[in-house]
């Protein structure tokens, strides 16, 4: 057989290449970790209201608390990854925090006051590990694959959340109640992640041309967030998220 040649032979290597092995392993960690933090996800207001007879009204407060804990610490994880100059540990904290709350569950019982403080530091372990997560996958992409570096993990990242659901109910459906049992599959899960991104995630160092060029986006963020027109922005995007709610609301 002939050896395939002309545009064909030239688009090949390129193609396997547009993706390095560093981004594919970061979704594999990215996969895992969505498929045990969804499945967590997915039970705790059934486990809070049925099994620890809060009311839906307590379980939103802090479901919207903990998420709001996950948005505060990005900006820091992104920082302290910047100032020690490698990615790789900081997301690492952040994806060992993670782990370790659902091992915490299993361990804190029925009070939902240790609950609500291990499920914060859960989130705040998301928080801690996107920016690092995202610096690695910049690391480790040429600029012009950057959409395919970013879109692979992106994929990866939803297939997990959406069978996260799946895996959580499959075990309540073979063990009803047995909330314990989808934390222990929870943190097994974690585990595969978290060991992934230990074992086979190669720590990576800006090139100065990107370092260069994120200074200067830094700057001009900042000329962004203080502008009138950004603040503004965010306040109409606060009203319009918030009418969903209050219409719901209404409608009860």
């Amino acid at each position: 057989m002939s050896n395939v040649t002309g545009p064909v032979a030239a688009a090949g290597p390129r193609y396997r290449g547009a993706v390095p092995r560093n981004v594919v392993v970061l979704g594999l960690t990215s996969f895992f970790t969505d498929i045990s933090s969804e499945a967590l996800t997915a039970v705790l207001p059934l486990y809070f209201v049925l099994e620890l007879r809060m009311t839906p009204l307590q379980f939103g407060l802090l479901d919207g608390l903990y998420q709001g804990a996950s948005a505060m610490v990005r900006v820091a994880g992104g920082l302290v990854a910047d100032a020690r100059g490698r990615c790789k540990p900081v997301a690492f904290v952040g994806y060992a925090l993670s782990a370790l709350c659902k091992l915490g569950l299993l361990l804190v019982g029925s009070a939902w006051a240790p609950i609500a403080a291990l499920l914060m530091i859960d989130r705040l372990g998301k928080g801690i590990r996107t920016a690092p997560r995202d610096a690695l996958i910049t690391q480790s992409s040429e600029p012009s694959r950057l959409g395919a570096a970013f879109g692979l993990p992106r994929t990866m990242d939803t297939a997990g959340a959406a069978l996260g659901p799946v895996v959580a109910f499959a075990v309540l459906t073979a063990a009803p109640g047995a909330y314990d049992a989808v934390f222990v599959v929870s943190l097994a899960v974690a585990l595969v992640g978290l060991a992934i991104l230990g074992l086979f995630v190669e720590d990576r160092r800006a090139r100065p041309e990107r370092a260069v060029a994120g200074a200067s986006a830094r700057a001009r963020l900042g000329a962004v967030l203080a502008g009138r027109r950004f603040l503004a922005l965010v306040i109409a995007g606060g009203v319009l998220g918030r009418s969903p709610a209050v219409c719901c609301r209404k409608n009860i």
